[in-house]
Parts: C-alpha cells; structure tokens; sequence
C-alpha cells in the first residue's frame, strides 16, 4: 500500500499531474536526480503511475556521481536566473524532506564567495566560465539575487577581516555572502529519498544493471544483464557520466574529469572552523573551496578539471603533489589549516556539458525516453526540481517549458 504523506507538499509536489498520457515509468539511475524523478512520479501521479526505479549497483555506493559527505548549497549560481528561481524552489523542497524525514539535510551555514585582486590571468576560476571578467559575473549574478528577493551581503576587505578573522590571503578584494546558502547532507540524503519513494510505491531494484534500451511509439525495451527484457511506457535515464553506455551520445558532448576531494582533520589549536562560525567558502578565483567542520572532519577541493577521462571506471587516486597543492591553496585562504593532516580522500568524477549547462532533454522524438546529464558538480543543490522536471516530460510526453535551453547542444 502507498504511504503518501500527509503533510502538504511544497509547489513543485503539491498538484497531480494535470495529464498523465504513460502510467508506466522505468527511471535508470539510483543517485540524486534519478531518486528525485521516481519521487516525483510518484506523489504527483497519487497511485496512477508504476514507477520503477533500477541501480546498477546500490543506492549511495562509493562510486556514484552523488555519493560524498557534503554538498553545496547555494542561490547564487552565476548570470543564468533560470538557477537562482530553481534554488529557491530548490529550498523549499529540501526543507519539507528534512521535516518529512525528521533529519536536518540542509543546513544554511552562508556561502562565501571570495574575489581576489586582478592582474594576474591565473585568477580567474572556473566558476565563472566562459566570462573573463570576475567583476562582471558577479554583477550580473547579485542582480539574479535581487530580482529574487534572494538575501546577499556585498563585503570589502575589511568587512571580512572583522566577521570572519579565518581568512587572512590579502590579495581577497572582495566577497559576496549568500546569506541563506550552506550545504546538503549528501548522502543521507541519498538514502531518505531512496526510503521516501518506497514509501510511496516505487518498486526498487538495486543490483540491476541495464544494459541497452530502446523505444518506438507504443513504448519502450529495456534489457538487463542477464537478458531479462521488461517494457515501460517511458523510460528517464540519470546515469551522468555513464549515459553514453546506453545512449550513443554526439562526440564530446561530456567532459568527464576526476575530481578528487580531500577530508582533513584540523590542527587541535584551529578555532573557527565549525558550524556557525566558518561558512562553505569558494574562491572564484582559484576554485578551491572549503566546507566547516562536520563529523571532525572538513572537506576541501579544487573545483578544476583534474584529468580527463574517458569513463567514470579509469578513475585512480591522485597524485600526492596535487594533493599538497590544494592545501596549500585553501591554508592560503584560511591559515589555520595549514598543518592539518589528511583524514581521507575520494575521487568523485564531473561529467560536463560543452557550455557547462545542464542537458535535460528527450532522445527521441516522441520524448519515450528522457535524459538527464551533464549535470555533475552544480545538479545536487537542484535534485528534486530537475526531477521533477524530468518525471513530468516522461509522464504526459511534453517538455516543461523551463527545460528548453537545456536541449542538447
């Protein structure tokens, strides 16, 4: 029996679907956006859709593009405003999961985004990508915040220097605090939306890799490992950099890079570090960036390409030198860190668009199978919207109209 909730959904979950032309949807993909399009099926279709959701491994393994400790969180996402209105709607709906599962998943720390002096071409991050100027992308980005409503402070150097006394790099002119930002419980998160969709009547099959599909306009073959063949009305595929494994994606349509991340544990005399005292920090400069401490340990990066790779399976771990180079960075910024010891580390991977925006779009022209991709490093924050969006065009057929400029390009 479904367990739907009680408690009223936010906008993007409040309504059934207003036309439902597939009661069938197979959703390909167990991590955060493939989770939030079988919810969303789910709840929106009250009972009249059968979703299921098929993981080729588990849900949260060690090797998912979502699996991590932590995720960002965070309004302000560059010039596009289509990202800042997605962050609010974004907000709403992390808030009723955390009330929904009685866990605190977002926790609104500030993000700080720091901008270093000019002059040296090597500033320039590539969180700004393609602009060159820094100045002009943050203009263009805060006006997003204030057409929104969406609170921000802009602080000189001095400002920083008397609220947060951790960043000492006087080459940081400036900064921006997304005042309501912070960062997401990644993986618990994983695992509240995989317990809320069983809930609602998703039928889960982990372990179950897929190994080819197809569609015409009755509907759609999916094939498992094993040979086992299953039909679906409509099939959403959110496999990020292992799309191409099923869909014959465009050459160089995906950037796929490792992107290690590294845990330190912080020197016994560090203050300042923990929540509510340190915000998630990002330099628009250097890209690296930090969280504050959570479970004794702070997790810092660089959010650079490190190596490219073909398929998210060549991952390997990083060279000892570029490690050292990233804390070197992030001391750099916040001094205190700088005898920290390395806790552990992972390599995750970032599967990137050729212009860095997301692709949610359908493979064929009937929209019998939908995609999403493209998406790694920024999509975690908008999980529940973009599956949303996904589980609407699956299910009555048409492209919602926020989704167009994220066609393929």
């Amino acid at each position: 029996m479904n367990d739907f909730p009680n408690t009223k959904h936010p906008t993007a979950w409040s309504e059934p679907f207003n036309q439902i032309s597939r009661r069938n949807i197979t959703v390909i993909g167990g991590g955060i956006i493939g989770l939030s399009t079988a919810y969303a099926a789910a709840v929106r279709g009250q009972g009249k859709i059968k979703v299921s959701l098929y993981e080729a491994d588990q849900v949260g393994h060690m090797g998912a593009a979502s699996t991590d400790m932590n995720r960002v969180f965070r309004y302000l996402n560059g010039p596009d405003p289509t990202l800042t209105i997605w962050a609010k709607e974004a907000s709403s709906l992390w808030e009723y999961i955390s009330r929904l599962s009685g866990q605190s998943l977002f926790h609104r720390t500030g993000v700080l985004l720091l901008v270093h002096k000019q002059g040296d071409p090597a500033h320039r991050g590539h969180h700004i990508w393609p602009y060159d100027d820094i100045g002009v992308w943050v203009d263009e980005s805060v006006r997003n915040l204030e057409a929104e409503d969406v609170p921000f402070q802009r602080l000189n150097r001095q400002d920083i220097t008397k609220r947060f006394p951790q960043f000492r790099d006087n080459d940081i002119e400036e900064a921006i605090l997304d005042h309501e930002a912070g960062y997401l419980e990644a993986q618990t998160a994983l695992h509240v939306l995989l317990d809320l969709c069983i809930k609602v009547g998703v039928n889960y099959y982990p372990y179950s890799p897929v190994q080819g599909l197809s569609s015409d306009a009755n509907g759609c073959l999916i094939q498992l490992k094993g040979g086992e063949e299953i039909r679906s009305d409509a099939i959403v595929v959110t496999l990020n950099g292992w799309t191409g494994d099923l869909l014959p994606l465009p050459t160089n349509t995906l950037n796929l890079a490792e992107q290690p991340i590294i845990y330190l544990s912080p020197p016994n005399d560090a203050s300042g570090l923990s929540e509510g005292e340190l915000p998630v920090f990002i330099s628009l400069d250097t890209d690296c960036y930090g969280f504050p401490v959570n479970n004794g340990v702070l997790k810092v990066g660089d959010d650079n390409p490190y190596r490219p790779i073909a398929h998210p399976n060549q991952r390997r771990e990083p060279d000892k030198t570029y490690i050292e180079r990233v804390i070197t960075t992030v001391a750099q910024l916040v001094p205190s860190l700088e005898n920290s010891q390395i806790a552990r580390t992972h390599v995750c991977f970032y599967d990137r668009s050729k212009d860095e925006r997301f692709i949610l779009d359908a493979w064929d022209n009937d929209a019998r199978i939908v995609y999403g991709c493209g998406m790694s490093g920024r999509a975690f924050k908008f999980g529940p919207i973009i599956g949303e969006r996904l589980a609407r065009f699956a299910v009555t057929g048409e492209r919602p109209s926020d989704l167009e400029s994220f066609r393929i390009r």
